[in-house]
């Protein structure tokens, strides 16, 4: 049978797999309003350009837009937000299964010795360290985010096993 130990650290686990998951997907889905934002910018802006040149605009504005367009095509490119959504997403999803494989382990702690108890909690930590080894580190950094994704994470779990 698994220690006090070995129970505490699964359902940190637990917590922790829930509250990345959480977290990369709602970077993902900024990153995602990031890139497309920039992107209707530069349409809509790229358009702006030609109706300037089209009718006649002064120099300055057709001038001022086309800079502006260029500006933000430079930013989409050198901040990668597509990129970084797609790469937060399947870190969220890797996560996800993690949380899968440390609800599994929680429901057959009882019947764990501590060695086999312990090989697995590893394992699950050596996977959740390679699910988000290649996130950016200012992705990974929302002091905020982080702590309402744990907070959610928590109320979650504690609905679901029913814990004070």
């Amino acid at each position: 049978m698994a220690s006090e130990h070995h129970i505490s650290l699964v359902w940190h686990g637990l917590l922790d797999a829930e509250r990345l998951s959480r977290y990369y997907l709602a970077v993902a889905a900024r990153q995602q309003r990031w890139h497309m934002g920039l992107t209707a910018f530069v349409v809509f802006g790229s358009v702006g350009v030609v109706a300037s040149l089209l009718f006649g605009a002064p120099d300055w504005m057709t001038g001022s837009l086309a800079v502006s367009v260029a500006a933000i095509v430079v930013w989409r490119y050198s901040h990668g937000h597509a990129s970084h959504a797609a790469l937060t997403e399947a870190t969220a999803a890797s996560c996800s299964g993690l949380a899968l494989s440390w609800r599994d382990l929680w429901a057959r702690l009882d019947g764990l010795d501590e060695e086999d108890a312990w090989r697995e909690i590893q394992a699950l930590k050596h996977g959740e360290a390679l699910a988000t080894a290649r996130v950016p580190s200012h992705l990974a950094a929302d002091e905020r985010l982080n702590e309402h994704c744990a907070e959610e994470a928590y109320a979650v779990l504690r609905e679901e096993y029913a814990t004070g």
